[in-house]
């Protein structure tokens, strides 16, 4: 008898099993490409091994077709369609049945497999697909509506099947009772801090704001990072700061990686670690966040909320620490047309804050001012869409704006949209954050870091332009209709993993309200930065060519064949 048979026969531990498959397919949605996240879990009671004590993968169970997806119990056809559209995916697929509840990914569909599907369905139904519902829900039940009469009926406007209602949020936004100062804890340590402890340390911005930290304190940084020990977490924190150049000799003596995971209970530390950060850290800076647009709230949650409960935790123990941490401006409400200002103050009601990861940044940013009223010194930073260094243009290329290019490169046509981008210098970003956290506790509490210039996003393409791209202005409509035949004939698209954020009419809410025109309060940022010399560059022809310069040295970006652009 197979091990997979056997715990399928004990109902306990094949619920346990179910269980666990499910936590490890939300945990790699979250933080791996769709392309590399494990299209079958199977759970084995103990893995084979060979006389040598390795692995024998020969011995290792075949997944059977029972055993994919099979988190959601099997529903069968219920009807001619579900019946007809079963077997595309059955062929499609190579499965001997398909449930009418399961989702195509969860039975080992892809991004290619996707497209190959959707092309039977158009030739069986004569009907045009839309790509981004599908996405939404990948169901043969959701498929037949689609294809029925009355899922005929145009639908407008991009619906948000990524974030929860305001009820969740607004529960989720209650601080527990147990995050306060203990009973006896030290007072805040007075500057200069001799010890920080950063998280988000390996990413983009993290690497920034680890640099900064090492440049303007002579405090022992310590950081978090996922690892199996304390030298391979500093390994992976001095590879960052060399992948944006940002390396500086003796940085090793100053860094101490710490392995651990904000998506997890205790950010996953051992017991002696965790006193140990407790008892010598003196102020965090909390910048860890998964920041993709296309997850769902409730799969970025235990990272971006249930992570900043217990980055405050930490903060409450054995010595109060001044928490500093890294939001957006995205948790201000996108569905208001014309001007409007939003102050540095609290945020009042998740009302038309829309999509995973902006309601997930509103709730954990909620929790830092609630802290603050309990006695832990938080302080919040709503900074803008972050992008390249304002000096050197150094950029992760991993963010929705520079998707957008590139995706508008490859298609050769750009949408002509009325939307308002806030375009942040990471270099600028991390130095405000970080002499600002130096120089505290504020006796503010929140701080705008928006862009020195709003740039409309046809502006921008004007720019992209303008460096020799040749690229099409076309209206939204006919701009989705030609990046929805590219991706469907399996063309290499950048913007292919964000059809869900693109309806048939307009896009969603996270891409942006067109005509909406937002300006940030900065009083308390200007403050706090005061005569440092910290300025933000404006976002202009001269910094986009910086930008684009670098996407070109790293391969990102092909060379333009030709450039029409002035020297600037």
């Amino acid at each position: 008898m197979s091990t997979t048979r056997h715990l399928a026969n004990d109902p306990l531990t094949s619920s346990w099993a179910s269980g666990l498959r499910s936590t490890l397919r939300a945990y790699t949605r979250g933080r791996l490409p769709d392309a590399m996240v494990p299209a079958h879990f199977v759970v084995m009671a103990e893995l084979p091994k060979l006389p040598n004590g390795k692995v024998d993968r020969r011995a290792l169970s075949t997944l059977s077709a029972g055993e994919r997806g099979d988190d959601i119990a099997y529903v069968a056809p219920r009807s001619a369609v579900e019946a007809r559209l079963a077997r595309i995916w059955q062929d499609v697929l190579g499965l001997s049945r398909v449930g009418v509840q399961t989702s195509f990914f969860d039975l080992g569909g892809d991004s290619l497999t996707v497209l190959q599907m959707v092309a039977q369905v158009r030739e069986a139904y004569d009907v045009s697909i839309d790509l981004r519902r599908m996405f939404e829900e990948p169901t043969i039940a959701r498929l037949a509506r689609m294809v029925s009469a009355e899922a005929a009926v145009e639908v407008t406007g991009a619906d948000n099947p990524r974030g929860i209602g305001d009820a969740e949020l607004l529960a989720d936004a209650v601080l527990p009772d147990d995050v306060r100062p203990e009973e006896g804890a030290a007072p805040p340590a007075p500057g200069p801090y001799r010890t920080v402890l950063l998280t988000g340390g390996t990413g983009y911005t993290g690497a920034f704001l680890l640099r900064e930290l090492l440049d303007r304190s002579t405090a022992t940084v310590y950081v978090l990072a996922r690892a199996a020990d304390r030298a391979q977490a500093a390994q992976r924190v001095l590879e960052s700061l060399a992948e944006y150049g940002l390396s500086k000799e003796g940085d090793e003596d100053r860094i101490i990686g710490i392995p651990g995971d904000t998506g997890r209970p205790y950010l996953a530390l051992d017991r002696a670690t965790y006193s140990e950060l407790a008892a010598t850290v003196e102020m965090i800076v909390h910048n860890a966040a998964i920041s993709s647009w296309i997850v769902p709230y409730r799969q970025i949650r235990a990272v971006n909320v249930l992570g900043s409960l217990e980055v405050l935790r930490l903060a409450a123990d054995q010595r109060v620490k001044p928490v500093h941490f890294v939001s957006t401006i995205g948790v201000y409400p996108v569905h208001l047309r014309g001007e409007q200002l939003w102050e540095e103050t609290e945020l009042v009601t998740p009302e038309d804050v829309t999509g995973g990861y902006r309601q997930s940044k509103w709730v954990a940013d909620s929790l830092m001012i609630a802290a603050r009223r309990r006695g832990i010194p938080a302080h919040v930073y709503r900074p803008g869409a972050i992008t390249g260094s304002q000096i050197t243009g150094a950029c992760t290329t991993d963010t929705f704006i520079n998707h957008l290019i590139k995706g508008c490169i490859q298609l050769g046509a750009c949408l002509d949209y009325d939307l308002l981008l806030d375009l942040v210098p990471v270099d600028f970003c991390a130095a405000a954050v970080v002499h600002s956290a130096l120089g505290g506790p504020h006796d503010e509490a929140v701080f705008n870091i928006p862009a020195a210039n709003a740039m409309n996003m046809n502006d921008l393409f004007d720019l992209v332009i303008d460096y020799g791209y040749p690229i099409r202005r076309l209206d939204y409509v006919e701009w989705y209709r030609e990046l929805v035949a590219a991706v469907e004939r399996g063309d290499d698209n950048e913007l292919a993993p964000y059809l869900p954020l693109f309806g048939a009419d307009k896009p969603a809410d996270e891409v942006g309200y067109e005509g909406s025109k937002p300006t940030f309060d900065t009083a308390n940022l200007r403050a706090a930065l005061g005569d440092s010399g910290i300025e933000c560059h404006p976002v202009d022809g001269r910094l986009f060519d910086i930008y684009l310069d670098y996407f070109v040295s790293i391969g990102y970006l092909p060379a333009p064949a030709a450039t029409t652009r002035a020297p600037r």
